[in-house]
C-alpha cells in the first residue's frame, strides 16, 4: 500500500502518490502574484533566506548529529517548524525565478517547479511520516502542524496564474518552435534552447499544465474558480470525518449477540467475528447491524458523491471518474473499465459458483438439517466458511510455518533474492537512535553495480501498540537527477520507510517471526520501494511510484508471485538457526521451508480466490458507478433533478445502497442483504473515487508480466530482472502506461532493454535487430535509432500487445481505452495459485 493524503500540486498524485491534485497548481505570494495574500513578506529576513540555502543559522545539522530520517536538519523537536518556515522561503525564491523567465528559457520553468515540487515533498512527505509513526506523541503532534501549515501554503496560491502563464507561454514557443520546423520556416526557439527540451521535460510540462487546469485555473470567471476552489475544498474533508467514524464506537455502535452480551461493530471486530463466531444467528445480527452503520456516513457519502459531480462538471468532464483517469492512465475512459469489470464478472461466476458450492457442503456437514435453505450461503457466511476451508487445506499448525520466517532469516533471504534478480545489495543495520522513530527501526542502505548508490528503506517489522494499523511504504525523499544549473551533479536518493508486522514467534529461538501472509505483504511493499530505489527519471514528478494510477501497483503485484514459487521461497523461509554464520550465511545455509508446506499455504489461500475477486469487482463497480455520469440521489438529485441523461444511459439509481446492489448483480454470486448499505465501511470510497478499479488492473497485469518477463520459467533469472528494472521499473511515470507496457511487449524478443543505461552500444544493436536491421552491422551500432525506427519499435510494441492471447497479446481496447486480458489470472485461480 501507498499511502493516499491530502494533496499537492508538483507533489500532485505524486507526493505520497494518489495524493489529490489540487496542490498541482500554484504558489505563492508577493504583491505581483495575483489573488495571494500579501501578509506574510517574500523573505521573511535576510538570516532566514541564508539559512534556507543552507549559507548561516543555528540548526543541530551543523552539530553533527543525525536526525530523523538521516537528516541533520531534523534532531530536534523544534526543527519541524524551522523546515516548515525555510521550506516556504526556498519556495517563494524559486517561484520568483519563474515568475522572472521568458518563453525563450523554456525548459528552466520545468526545472524550477520541479524543484519547488522537491522542495515541499522533503518536508511535506518526512512530516507525513513522522505523524503516522513516530512513537513520541510530542514528535507525531509537531510534524502534524507542518502538514496543516503547508497545506494552508499550498491553498493560499493554489490558482497561480503567473506560474500557468510561464508554463504555458514555455510549452507554446517550444511546440511552435518545432511545427515551424516541419514547415521549414525559422523557429521562435534556437538550437540550444530547443535542445534544452528532452522527452521527460515536455511530458512534465503537459502535466503540470493539465494538471493546473484540472485545478481550474485557465477558467474564465472568477466565480468558477472560486466554486471549484471551495469544491476542492470540501473534497479535501470527506476521507478523514467518513473514516474516522468508522473508528469511534459511539457512532458505529453495538449489537447484541445473546445472553446479555453485545459486541463493538467497529470494523476489526466485526471481521473478526464474521470469521470465528460459529453461531448463523449471531452472524447475521452483527452484519445486518454493521451494514446500517455508522449512520452519519450516508450523509458524508452522498455530500461527496454531489460535490465530485459538480467538481468534475466545473472542468468540463462529464464524471469524476472520468476526471481521475484523464492525464495518462491505461484505462483512459470509465466506459473501458466497466466494459472490462462486467466481462470479467461473466467469466470469473462459474469458478465461483464452484467455491460456493464447496462451502454449502461445509455449512451442510455443520448443520443438523438437510434443507436447502438451511444450506444457502449468505454475506454473513461467506468469511466464516472461507476460514473453515483454508483450514481443511492448511492441516499445519501456523507454528510450523514460525520456525522458517524469523526476521532475520526473511531478511537474509530478501537479499539473496534482491542480488539475484536485481543486483540489488541492501545491507542492513540497525537504525541509530535519533535515526530511528521507534525501537528496533532497521536501515538499509541499496547499491547497484552499475547504477551506484540508489537510496535508503527504513523498515519497521516489530509489532508495538499504537503502530500505524497497515503495511505501507511512505516516501521520504523523492528521487531524481540534480539539476547542473544549480550546481547538483549526480543524483538525489530516494529514502523510504517500509511499515509491516512480524506479529508470531519462532517456536524454537524466540524471535519475531512472519506468518505467511506477512511474508507476501512484505513483499507487496518491497515491491514498491524497488520501483522507487530503481527509477532513473529526471524529474522527481516522474519518479517511481509517481506513475499512473492504473499501473502503479503493477509491481507490487508481480513482487508477490515470488512467495508462491518454491526455488523463491527456498531463499525466503528457511531456518537457519543452526547455521554457524545464522542469517549472514550462504543462501543454502539452513533447512528450507518443506515443499509440501508450502503447497498447502498456497493451495490454502486460494481456495476462495474467485469468490474475493468477486468482492474485488463488486467495490470496482461501485466506485466506478458512484462517480460515473449518472450518480446516485441525495443533494446530487435535490439540487440537480433535471440533469438530461446522456444518450444509452439508464435511468439514475436513487440512492447508493441501490448501486451497491445493481453491483453485486452484476458481479457477485452470494445475494445482496436488502435492507444493508455496505458502501458506509468502504473507506477506499473516499480515497480512490474513480480509482479503484486499478487494484483489478494490477492483478490482471502482473500474472501477465509475471509469464511474459520469464519469471514464472526463472525466477532468480538477472535476465529476467533485468527486463523488469528497465521496461517496469526504471521509467517510472516517465512514460505513458500504453507505451510502457508495449516496450515490455518487445522486451524478451529485443533480448534487453531499449532503455539501458549500461551500455547504449548494445541497446542501439538490439533495437536495431528487433526492427529487423542486419545484425552485427557495424553503422547500426555507432549510430542511434532515427525517430521512423523508434515509431516502428513503439507500433510494433504495441501490436503485440493487443494481438490475441494465443498470440502473446496481453492488452485489449475497450470503449475507448485499453484493460488487461484477464485470461492468465483467471488460469491461476482455477489451478488453485490466484489467492489474494
Amino acid at each position: 500500500m501507498i499511502p493516499v493524503w491530502s494533496a499537492f500540486f508538483f507533489v500532485g498524485q505524486r507526493c505520497s502518490r494518489h495524493v489529490a491534485k489540487s496542490f498541482r497548481t500554484t504558489i505563492l505570494t508577493t504583491s505581483v502574484i495575483q489573488g495571494c495574500s500579501e501578509t506574510k513578506p517574500l523573505f521573511r529576513s535576510l538570516i532566514r533566506w541564508a539559512s534556507a540555502f543552507g549559507y548561516g543559522g543555528e540548526s543541530a545539522a551543523s552539530s553533527g548529529a543525525v536526525g530523523l530520517f538521516g537528516r541533520p536538519e531534523l534532531a530536534r523537536l523544534e526543527d519541524w517548524q524551522r523546515l516548515a518556515d525555510e521550506t516556504e522561503d526556498r519556495c517563494d525564491m524559486l517561484l520568483a525565478e519563474v515568475l522572472d523567465t521568458a518563453p525563450e528559457d523554456g525548459v528552466e520553468v520545468v526545472a524550477l517547479i520541479d524543484e519547488m515540487s522537491d522542495q515541499l515533498c522533503r518536508t511535506y512527505d518526512a512530516a507525513e511520516c513522522c505523524r503516522n509513526v513516530h512513537s513520541d506523541p510530542r514528535w507525531r503532534a509537531a510534524a502534524g502542524k507542518v502538514c496543516v501549515q503547508l497545506g494552508e501554503y499550498i491553498s493560499r496560491v493554489n490558482h497561480h496564474e503567473g506560474m500557468y502563464q510561464r508554463l504555458s507561454e514555455a510549452l507554446a514557443a517550444y511546440e511552435s518552435s518545432l511545427a515551424a520546423l516541419e514547415k521549414r520556416e525559422t523557429p521562435r526557439l534556437g538550437p540550444r534552447q530547443l535542445a534544452g527540451w528532452c522527452r521527460e521535460s515536455v511530458m512534465v510540462a503537459h502535466k503540470l499544465k493539465q494538471d493546473m487546469e484540472q485545478a481550474g485555473v485557465h477558467l474564465p470567471s472568477e466565480s468558477q474558480r472560486a466554486r471549484l476552489a471551495e469544491l476542492a475544498a470540501a473534497n479535501g474533508h470527506f476521507g478523514a470525518a467518513f473514516n474516522a467514524a468508522l473508528t469511534e464506537p459511539s457512532k458505529v455502535g453495538r449489537v447484541r449477540t445473546g445472553l446479555g452480551r453485545s459486541a463493538s461493530l467497529e470494523p476489526s471486530n466485526v471481521a473478526a467475528l464474521l470469521v470465528s463466531e460459529p453461531d448463523e444467528q449471531v452472524r447475521k445480527r452483527v452484519y445486518l447491524a454493521a451494514g446500517k452503520s455508522p449512520s452519519c456516513n450516508q450523509r458524508l457519502l452522498e455530500e461527496m458523491v454531489a460535490t465530485r459531480w459538480e467538481l468534475a462538471r466545473v472542468q468540463r468532464y462529464p464524471s469524476y471518474a472520468a476526471l481521475r483517469m484523464a492525464g495518462g492512465s491505461l484505462a483512459r475512459t470509465p466506459g473501458a473499465v466497466v466494459a472490462f469489470l462486467e466481462q470479467l464478472a461473466v467469466d470469473l461466476r462459474p469458478m465461483a459458483e464452484k467455491e460456493l458450492q464447496a462451502l454449502r457442503r461445509l455449512k451442510a456437514a455443520s448443520s443438523d438439517s438437510s434443507d436447502a435453505a438451511s444450506t444457502t450461503i449468505h454475506a454473513w457466511d461467506v468469511e466464516y466458511y472461507a476460514a473453515r476451508a483454508r483450514q481443511q487445506i492448511i492441516t499445519s499448525p501456523p507454528s510450523a510455518v514460525l520456525r522458517y520466517t524469523t526476521v532475520p532469516s526473511v531478511l537474509a533471504g530478501v537479499r539473496h533474492l534482491l542480488w539475484r534478480v536485481f543486483r540489488m545489495e541492501w545491507r542492513v543495520s540497525e537504525a541509530a537512535p535519533e535515526e530511528g522513530w521507534a525501537p528496533g527501526v532497521l536501515r538499509c542502505d541499496v547499491e547497484h553495480p552499475e547504477l551506484g548508490p540508489l537510496g535508503v528503506v527504513y523498515l519497521d517489522l516489530e509489532d508495538r501498540p499504537g503502530k500505524y494499523p497497515t503495511a505501507v511504504t511512505f516516501p521520504i525523499t523523492c528521487g531524481r537527477e540534480m539539476p547542473p544549473a544549480r550546481g547538483g551533479s549526480g543524483r538525489q536518493l530516494p529514502v523510504m520507510a517500509l511499515l509491516a508486522s512480524a506479529s508470531g514467534t519462532c517456536p524454537t529461538s524466540g524471535k519475531p517471526a512472519m506468518s505467511y501472509r506477512e511474508l507476501r505483504v512484505l513483499l507487496h511493499e518491497l515491491g514498491h520501494c524497488c520501483h522507487n530505489l530503481l527509477s532513473r527519471t529526471k524529474y522527481q514528478h516522474l519518479w517511481g511510484t509517481r506513475c499512473a494510477q492504473d499501473i502503479v501497483e503493477v509491481p507490487s503485484h508481480l513482487f508477490e508471485y515470488f512467495a508462491s514459487d518454491p526455488r523463491v521461497m527456498a531463499l525466503l523461509a528457511r531456518d537457519r538457526s543452526a547455521s554457524p554464520a545464522g542469517a549472514d550465511g550462504a543462501p543454502e545455509d539452513g533447512e528450507p521451508l518443506p515443499a509440501g508446506l508450502l503447497k498447502e499455504l498456497v493451495a490454502g489461500r486460494s481456495a476462495t480466490a474467485a469468490l474475493e475477486l468477486q468482492q474485488q469487482l463488486v467495490l470496482s463497480l461501485v466506485d466506478q458507478w458512484m462517480f460515473g455520469e449518472q450518480p446516485p440521489g441525495g443533494p446530487y438529485a435535490e439540487v440537480h433533478p433535471d440533469v438530461a441523461l446522456s444518450e444509452g444511459t439508464a435511468a439514475r439509481v436513487r440512492t447508493t445502497s441501490d448501486i451497491w446492489r445493481q453491483a453485486v448483480d452484476v458481479a457477485s454470486s452470494v445475494p445482496y442483504v436488502h435492507g444493508t448499505s455496505p458502501e458506509l465501511r468502504v473507506g477506499h470510497l473516499t480515497i480512490y473515487g474513480g480509482a479503484y478499479y486499478s487494484y483489478v488492473y494490477a492483478r490482471c497485469l502482473a500474472a501477465q508480466l509475471w509469464r511474459l518477463t520469464g519469471l514464472a520459467e526463472a525466477p532468480l533469472d538477472p535476465v529476467a530482472g533485468n527486463l523488469v528494472r528497465e521496461r517496469l521499473l526504471g521509467p517510472g511515470g516517465s512514460l505513458e502506461p500504453l507505451e510502457l507496457l508495449a516496450g515490455l511487449a518487445i522486451g524478451r524478443a529485443a533480448g534487453t532493454s531499449l532503455g539501458s543505461t549500461s551500455d547504449p552500444a548494445a541497446v542501439v544493436a538490439n533495437a536495431a535487430a528487433a526492427a529487423g536491421a542486419a545484425p552485427g552491422a557495424a553503422a547500426v551500432r555507432q549510430r542511434k535509432l532515427e525517430p521512423w525506427q523508434m515509431a516502428w519499435l513503439r507500433q510494433r510494441g504495441l501490436d503485440k500487445a493487443l494481438a490475441p492471447p494465443a498470440e502473446g497479446g496481453f492488452l485489449q481496447a475497450l470503449q475507448g481505452g485499453f484493460a488487461p486480458r484477464s485470461e492468465p489470472y483467471l488460469d491461476l485461480i482455477r489451478n488453485g495459485r490466484g489467492g489474494a
